[in-house]
């Protein structure tokens, strides 16, 4: 589902390779509109193609799709905690700050770094709180 989310994400880069894919671009742009607010500046844009999604969501949900093919290899035997998430969204909260408040300009780069950096931190909490509420079913049965 994840990889389908991501493409989805691209589907004007799709579009060149393939202009039945143009089919999908309206649907797509609604839907992704409800996550992201895809102001037209934080776009990616490779030529005359853009991402649906900002670079920073579009770094959450690379990032998401990435630690979940890893986690398919290799599931981390770390105990969870809440600062963790905290750690990984700081990064985050520092750079939105940093730039609401005009302290440096806002960066494309920066963006996807830091929301794949909580992303990729963000699909452990996800795992766990799914392997949670199953064992939770499993044990009321």
């Amino acid at each position: 589902m994840l990889l389908i989310w991501c493409a989805g994400i691209f589907i004007e880069w799709f579009i060149t390779l393939d202009e039945h894919f143009v089919i999908l671009l309206p649907f797509l742009q609604n839907t992704y509109s409800l996550v992201c607010h895809q102001e037209k500046l934080k776009l990616i844009s490779m030529g005359t193609s853009e991402t649906l999604t900002c670079a920073r969501c579009t770094g959450i949900y690379i990032g998401l799709y990435i630690v979940s093919i890893v986690y398919l290899f290799f599931v981390p035997k770390i105990e969870l905690r809440i600062k963790y998430l905290f750690v990984a969204a700081l990064p985050m909260i520092v750079d939105v700050a940093l730039t609401t408040l005009k302290i440096y300009q806002y960066t494309k780069t920066a963006a996807f770094i830091t929301g794949f950096l909580l992303g990729s931190t963000g699909f452990l909490y996800l795992c766990n709180g799914l392997k949670n509420l199953l064992n939770e079913q499993i044990n009321r049965t």
